[in-house]
C-alpha cells in the first residue's frame, strides 16, 4: 500500500502489479493499514475523516468524522478500530462506523 496525496494505492506484493486506488479523502493521508485478515483498509486524513474501506472491491463501507486524524489502527481481532485526532481526542469504533468511545486528552 503506498499513499500518494489524497488517495491510497494498493499494490500485490507478488507481481507488483497495482490493484487498486481509494479515491475519497479530500486532505492528505495520514496513516493507511490493512485489516488483520487483509479484507479491509482502515484510512485517516487530515480531512477530518477516517475511512472504513472494502480493499477487494476499493468501496468505502464507512466514513467516521472526527477532526484532522493523524492515525488509525484495528484491534487484533479486526473487528473494531481507533483513531487519534491533533485534537488530542483518541475514538474507539466498531466495523459499522459506530463510535463506540471517546477519549480526551486532559492536557
Amino acid at each position: 500500500m503506498t499513499s500518494t496525496s489524497w488517495v491510497a494505492k494498493l499494490w500485490d506484493a507478488n507481481s507488483g502489479k497495482h490493484m487498486r486506488t481509494l479515491c475519497g479523502h479530500e486532505g492528505e493521508l495520514s496513516s493507511a493499514v490493512f485489516s488483520p485478515d487483509g479484507q479491509q483498509v482502515l484510512t485517516s486524513s487530515l480531512d477530518g475523516t477516517a475511512r472504513l474501506w472494502d480493499a477487494a472491491s476499493g468501496n468505502c463501507l464507512h466514513t467516521l468524522d472526527e477532526g484532522m486524524v493523524n492515525c488509525a489502527v484495528f484491534s487484533p481481532d479486526g473487528q473494531q478500530g481507533a483513531t487519534a485526532s491533533y485534537d488530542g481526542t483518541a475514538h474507539h469504533w466498531d466495523v459499522c462506523g459506530k463510535c463506540l468511545q471517546t477519549f480526551v486528552s486532559l492536557e
